[in-house]
Protein backbone atom coordinates (compact mmCIF):
# COMPACT_ATOMS: atom_id res chain seq x y z
CA UNK A 1 0.00 0.00 0.00
CA UNK A 2 1.27 3.49 -1.13
CA UNK A 3 0.26 6.12 1.44
CA UNK A 4 0.80 9.84 1.23
CA UNK A 5 4.39 10.87 2.30
CA UNK A 6 5.53 12.72 4.79
CA UNK A 7 5.06 16.37 2.60
CA UNK A 8 1.55 15.28 2.72
CA UNK A 9 2.11 15.69 -1.38
CA UNK A 10 -0.86 13.24 -2.85
CA UNK A 11 0.93 11.41 -5.65
CA UNK A 12 -0.22 9.13 -8.36
CA UNK A 13 -0.26 5.46 -6.69
CA UNK A 14 -0.93 6.59 -4.05
CA UNK A 15 -3.63 4.75 -1.88
CA UNK A 16 -6.28 7.43 0.11
CA UNK A 17 -9.46 7.81 1.71
CA UNK A 18 -11.98 10.32 0.70
CA UNK A 19 -13.91 11.99 3.62
CA UNK A 20 -16.71 14.25 3.04
CA UNK A 21 -15.88 17.67 5.24
CA UNK A 22 -19.53 18.34 6.00
CA UNK A 23 -20.56 15.42 7.46
CA UNK A 24 -17.40 13.52 8.54
CA UNK A 25 -18.16 10.59 6.36
CA UNK A 26 -16.20 8.38 3.90
CA UNK A 27 -16.21 7.83 0.15
CA UNK A 28 -17.08 3.80 0.17
CA UNK A 29 -18.34 1.69 -2.32
CA UNK A 30 -18.80 -2.48 -1.99
CA UNK A 31 -18.64 -4.49 -5.04
CA UNK A 32 -22.03 -6.55 -4.11
CA UNK A 33 -24.19 -3.72 -3.75
CA UNK A 34 -25.46 -1.90 -6.95
CA UNK A 35 -28.08 0.76 -7.76
CA UNK A 36 -31.38 -0.85 -7.94
CA UNK A 37 -32.54 1.90 -10.79
CA UNK A 38 -30.50 4.12 -13.29
CA UNK A 39 -27.19 2.45 -14.58
CA UNK A 40 -27.44 -1.09 -12.19
CA UNK A 41 -24.16 -0.02 -11.86
CA UNK A 42 -21.90 -0.64 -7.96
CA UNK A 43 -23.65 1.74 -6.01
CA UNK A 44 -21.07 4.37 -4.20
CA UNK A 45 -22.01 5.99 -0.82
CA UNK A 46 -20.67 8.09 1.88
CA UNK A 47 -20.08 5.61 5.50
CA UNK A 48 -20.08 7.02 8.56
CA UNK A 49 -16.91 4.76 9.61
CA UNK A 50 -13.63 4.07 7.80
CA UNK A 51 -14.58 0.23 6.19
CA UNK A 52 -10.81 -0.43 5.04
CA UNK A 53 -10.55 -1.17 1.23
CA UNK A 54 -14.33 -0.62 0.87
CA UNK A 55 -13.23 3.11 1.42
CA UNK A 56 -9.67 3.37 -0.12
CA UNK A 57 -8.83 4.31 -3.58
CA UNK A 58 -6.11 4.44 -6.32
CA UNK A 59 -4.98 7.64 -7.71
CA UNK A 60 -4.55 7.42 -11.11
CA UNK A 61 -4.10 9.61 -13.90
CA UNK A 62 -6.15 8.83 -17.15
CA UNK A 63 -5.45 5.88 -19.26
CA UNK A 64 -3.39 7.71 -21.60
CA UNK A 65 -0.71 10.62 -20.35
CA UNK A 66 2.65 10.91 -19.51
CA UNK A 67 1.98 10.84 -15.66
CA UNK A 68 3.99 8.16 -14.41
CA UNK A 69 3.68 6.67 -10.46
CA UNK A 70 4.92 9.13 -8.11
CA UNK A 71 4.35 12.17 -9.94
CA UNK A 72 2.36 14.55 -7.75
CA UNK A 73 -0.67 15.46 -8.12
CA UNK A 74 -0.88 18.97 -8.84
CA UNK A 75 -4.61 21.23 -8.75
CA UNK A 76 -6.06 21.01 -12.54
CA UNK A 77 -4.72 17.61 -12.90
CA UNK A 78 -6.90 14.91 -14.02
CA UNK A 79 -7.31 11.81 -12.02
CA UNK A 80 -9.09 8.22 -12.08
CA UNK A 81 -10.06 7.00 -8.55
CA UNK A 82 -10.12 3.07 -8.45
CA UNK A 83 -11.59 1.26 -5.77
CA UNK A 84 -9.19 -1.26 -4.05
CA UNK A 85 -10.98 -4.78 -3.94
CA UNK A 86 -13.14 -4.21 -7.05
CA UNK A 87 -10.94 -2.38 -9.44
CA UNK A 88 -13.74 -0.55 -10.47
CA UNK A 89 -13.72 3.31 -11.24
CA UNK A 90 -15.22 6.09 -9.47
CA UNK A 91 -17.77 7.05 -12.28
CA UNK A 92 -20.61 9.00 -13.61
CA UNK A 93 -22.85 9.93 -16.33
CA UNK A 94 -25.91 11.93 -17.17
CA UNK A 95 -28.25 9.31 -15.17
CA UNK A 96 -30.04 10.77 -12.14
CA UNK A 97 -29.08 9.83 -9.13
CA UNK A 98 -31.93 7.46 -6.99
CA UNK A 99 -32.30 9.40 -3.60
CA UNK A 100 -31.75 13.51 -4.82
CA UNK A 101 -32.55 13.17 -8.36
CA UNK A 102 -28.87 15.11 -8.90
CA UNK A 103 -26.41 12.92 -11.56
CA UNK A 104 -25.54 9.28 -9.99
CA UNK A 105 -22.01 8.76 -8.87
CA UNK A 106 -21.26 4.86 -9.09
CA UNK A 107 -18.07 2.71 -9.73
CA UNK A 108 -17.91 1.23 -13.00
CA UNK A 109 -15.07 -1.19 -15.01
CA UNK A 110 -11.97 -2.78 -14.23
CA UNK A 111 -8.08 -2.82 -14.69
CA UNK A 112 -8.98 -3.24 -18.18
CA UNK A 113 -11.92 -1.04 -18.88
CA UNK A 114 -12.43 2.48 -18.66
CA UNK A 115 -13.80 5.39 -20.39
CA UNK A 116 -14.22 9.14 -20.18
CA UNK A 117 -16.59 8.95 -17.57
CA UNK A 118 -14.37 8.10 -15.04
CA UNK A 119 -11.85 11.29 -15.28
CA UNK A 120 -11.76 13.77 -12.78
CA UNK A 121 -9.83 17.12 -12.01
CA UNK A 122 -8.73 17.64 -8.44
CA UNK A 123 -9.52 21.63 -7.73
CA UNK A 124 -8.46 24.23 -5.18
CA UNK A 125 -11.95 24.70 -2.80
CA UNK A 126 -11.19 28.49 -2.26
CA UNK A 127 -8.27 29.60 -5.01
CA UNK A 128 -8.02 33.01 -2.49
CA UNK A 129 -7.36 30.59 0.40
CA UNK A 130 -3.10 30.88 1.16
CA UNK A 131 -3.05 27.19 2.67
CA UNK A 132 -2.83 26.18 -1.35
CA UNK A 133 0.06 25.85 -3.42
CA UNK A 134 0.47 23.57 -6.58
CA UNK A 135 -0.43 20.09 -5.21
CA UNK A 136 -2.70 18.41 -3.58
CA UNK A 137 -2.20 17.09 0.38
CA UNK A 138 -3.33 15.02 3.06
CA UNK A 139 -6.27 17.19 4.53
CA UNK A 140 -6.95 20.14 2.68
CA UNK A 141 -10.28 20.66 1.56
CA UNK A 142 -10.64 20.25 -1.82
CA UNK A 143 -13.76 19.92 -5.06
CA UNK A 144 -13.30 17.35 -7.66
CA UNK A 145 -14.80 17.32 -11.02
CA UNK A 146 -16.26 15.33 -13.22
CA UNK A 147 -14.45 16.70 -16.44
CA UNK A 148 -17.38 14.96 -18.90
CA UNK A 149 -19.75 16.88 -17.24
CA UNK A 150 -17.86 19.54 -15.63
CA UNK A 151 -20.75 18.48 -12.36
CA UNK A 152 -18.87 18.14 -8.86
CA UNK A 153 -18.16 14.83 -6.35
CA UNK A 154 -20.88 15.70 -3.93
CA UNK A 155 -22.50 14.68 -0.93
CA UNK A 156 -25.10 15.64 1.79
CA UNK A 157 -27.45 14.36 4.70
CA UNK A 158 -29.59 12.61 2.00
CA UNK A 159 -29.68 8.66 2.30
CA UNK A 160 -30.38 5.99 0.24
CA UNK A 161 -32.45 3.16 0.86
CA UNK A 162 -29.20 1.59 2.90
CA UNK A 163 -29.10 4.06 5.39
CA UNK A 164 -25.86 5.61 3.72
CA UNK A 165 -25.47 9.04 2.33
CA UNK A 166 -26.18 9.20 -0.72
CA UNK A 167 -22.59 10.91 -2.77
CA UNK A 168 -23.68 12.30 -6.11
CA UNK A 169 -22.44 14.54 -8.72
CA UNK A 170 -23.78 18.43 -8.81
CA UNK A 171 -23.70 21.98 -10.27
CA UNK A 172 -22.69 24.72 -8.67
CA UNK A 173 -20.57 25.15 -5.54
CA UNK A 174 -21.49 24.84 -1.88
CA UNK A 175 -19.88 23.08 1.28
CA UNK A 176 -21.51 19.39 0.12
CA UNK A 177 -19.16 19.84 -2.56
CA UNK A 178 -15.76 19.39 0.02
CA UNK A 179 -13.67 16.73 0.50
CA UNK A 180 -10.44 15.83 2.19
CA UNK A 181 -7.61 13.14 1.64
CA UNK A 182 -8.02 11.79 5.41
CA UNK A 183 -6.72 8.35 6.92
CA UNK A 184 -8.66 8.89 10.17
Amino acid sequence: MSCPQEDGIIRFGDHISLKHVTTGRFLTSKGDEHYESGSQQQKVFSSEELLGDESTWIVLPPRVTEEEPGYEVGFEDEIRLKHIPTRANLHSHEVESPASGQQEVSCFGNDDESDENDIWKVLQFDEDDEQYDDFWRVNQPVIIRHVQTGKLLHSHDIALSGGENEVSAFEGTDDNDKWAVSFD
